[in-house]
């Protein structure tokens, strides 16, 4: 039997003690290198990992490699099962000294094959228990949220496709180092070939799947008749009863009386007409309940602590961001009535206007959350309906501990930070939307400056916070009550140069205040700021284009201020990615002279 034809609960493997047999089963196995996660091991060939990157600790071949090959079912995908298999060998190596040369994974046929490369020094590892251990993984995982790949987003390969398209791009990489002015790289080509084999069709949605508390109601009526029901009870409330529903909202009446005319209204139009069952009773005034004074449908998503962000484009469509990455959620409203519905006691429970086009403000209800919300008209978007992004700030806040455990930072970049707090002219997190700049932000307020800081924070929403005592918060007001005046982010900047602070902080910086952080700096205040940028190279070069509406300076001119920020934390994906320290101006290249600090070596795996 061929190696990868082993069968599920089943290991085979193949014992290497020579180059020659080494590179045979490289050329025959090595099938799925797009998806390997051992950093060296990528775009390394099998013979060079082994004997230059990581020899054998006791001279060439004094031990032997083995080639571990088994076979999974697909539920876990490829990724997640390479590094629960690599820290299944980690756990091994404990007891086993043993180098962990290459993991990787990809479909075959309708499982996943897992291909683990090691080189032991003692006795083997007990490769076989590594089903009870993604077993125990999988009970873990099993009441959590799900990602569901469709079935028609998957994707294999045969080996002697994977060998063509390793040929192919063999091919093309010497056209591309070979293309000149005069003989462009695509003009050069016939046709261009994707650099990976992707696993998964980009182009299909990915499901993140939730057992929401809707999906748990039990009942003796049919639900179709249990919604049907539903629907006439809330078209009731927000008619008949919409007053003294808004009335309660706003805390000037009784949510109890309110409640008690709800369930007489049910009881007199189906108890009594037996058309529901006094049982379904309790199960009909909780939907009610989330529906009027909580999120609804939405509020699943908002207790579920792996989302970090909800975006609702239409009642069948509610994405949801998990660790940087958008997912559309099996959650749905029931139908258009529904969701305006929805967006209605939102604005109430608010006091929003929905005739503004575009507005941003803060719901403080929630008892885990605060909950920043961005909410467009139905009469500007192209299809009539509102749409709403809720970014979710946790009341909790992040600290260092947190951070490391989550896998933003370890403890080395946690005390360069913090050291930055204390010696960096400014400070910018940058990274884009969902990578966790405000989490980072939020953590490096709390615990990088001294106890005698003054520190001032503006923002546009109240989502940095502090547990220490005496930072200054101040926030926008785009929508002022009778009595008070508008203020911009831009306002409170101009203000700050006045505030007598030694730390000044921006929330988010989206116009010209970064120049009152230009100013502050330059006169020796320390500076924090975040900012979106989909890249670290183009972080400077944002700041600038902020910057300039707020300056008559040129381009270059405000390029060279921007050295009063010494310090750029590019995040991606809820991790911290690179750090680099601007340490000069270039006048020939007009750029900054940057300094590496950190660079992750997961950067290539996570993209």
């Amino acid at each position: 039997m061929e190696l990868i034809d082993v069968p599920i609960g089943k290991v085979m493997r193949a014992i290497i003690h020579d180059k020659k047999k080494l590179a045979a089963i490289e050329q025959k196995y090595r099938l799925f290198e797009e998806a390997e996660i051992m950093p060296l091991a990528r775009g390394t060939g099998f013979i060079e990992l082994t004997e230059r990157v990581v020899p054998d600790r006791d001279g060439d071949w004094k031990h032997p490699i083995i080639l571990y090959v088994c076979r999974h079912r697909s539920q876990l995908g490829a990724l997640v099962l390479c590094r629960e298999a690599k820290k299944y060998l980690e756990k091994c190596s404990k007891q086993t000294p043993m180098d962990i040369l290459s993991v990787s994974a990809g479909m075959n046929g309708d499982s996943i094959v897992l291909l683990l490369l090691v080189r032991t020094y003692k006795t083997e590892p007990n490769v076989k228990n590594i089903y009870n251990y993604l077993d125990e993984f999988l009970q873990e995982q099993h009441t959590r949220p799900k990602l569901i790949v469709p079935d028609e987003a998957r994707k294999s390969y045969t080996e002697q496709e994977r060998m063509a398209h390793k040929k192919k791009i063999d091919v093309q990489n010497k056209v591309l180092m070979e293309c000149s002015d005069e003989r462009p790289f695509l003009n050069s080509l016939d046709v261009y070939t994707p650099l990976g084999l992707d696993e998964i069709d980009v182009n299909k949605e990915l499901i993140y799947d939730l057992q929401t508390k809707d999906m748990q109601i039990s009942t003796v009526l049919p639900y179709v008749d249990f919604i049907k029901i539903f629907r006439e009870c809330m078209r009731y409330i927000t008619s008949v009863e919409r007053d003294f529903y808004y009335d309660v909202i706003r805390e000037k009446a009784s949510k109890e009386e309110f409640i008690n005319v709800i369930e007489a209204y049910i009881e007199k139009h189906y108890i009594d007409t037996k058309g529901m069952k006094i049982e379904d009773m309790p199960s009909l005034m909780e939907k009610i309940n989330r529906a009027l004074f909580e999120l609804y449908i939405v509020q699943d998503l908002i207790d579920d602590p792996e989302i970090t962000d909800v975006k609702i484009t239409a009642p069948d469509s509610i994405r949801v961001r998990v660790k940087g990455r958008a997912y559309l959620s099996n959650v749905t409203f029931i139908d258009k009535e529904d969701y305006i519905r929805f967006i209605t006691g939102i604005a109430v429970k608010n006091n929003i206007d929905l005739r503004i086009p575009t507005q941003t403000f803060t719901d403080e209800h929630d008892e885990k959350y605060i909950l920043r919300f961005s909410l467009t008209a139905p009469y500007i978007t192209g299809s009539g309906l509102p749409i709403i992004h809720i970014r979710k700030v946790s009341r909790k806040k992040l600290l260092a501990k947190d951070l490391i455990e989550a896998g933003m930072m370890d403890e080395k970049i946690k005390n360069y930070l913090l050291d930055c707090g204390k010696n960096s002219r400014g400070v910018v997190f940058a990274g884009p939307p969902g990578s966790g700049k405000t989490v980072i932000l939020n953590w490096f307020l709390e615990e990088a400056y001294e106890a005698s800081a003054e520190i001032l924070v503006i923002q546009e929403n109240d989502e940095l916070f502090a547990y220490r005592k005496g930072v200054m918060f101040e926030h926008v007001v785009s929508y002022p009550q009778k009595g008070e005046k508008a203020c911009s982010l831009e306002a409170l900047g101009q203000m700050a140069l006045v505030a007598g602070a030694n730390v000044f902080v921006i929330g988010e910086t989206k116009g010209a205040e970064i120049c009152s952080a230009i100013t502050l700096s330059n006169s020796g205040c320390r500076t924090a700021l975040t900012i979106h940028s989909t890249s670290s190279t183009e972080t400077i070069d944002k700041m600038v284009d902020l910057a300039m509406k707020g300056s008559s300076a040129t381009y270059d001119q405000v390029k060279r201020m921007m050295k009063s920020f010494q310090t750029i934390v590019y995040l991606q994906d809820f991790k911290v990615c690179e750090i680099s320290e601007i340490i000069g101006y270039d006048d020939k290249r007009k750029d900054m002279i940057y300094r590496s600090i950190y660079r992750a070596n997961s950067l290539e795996e996570e993209q």
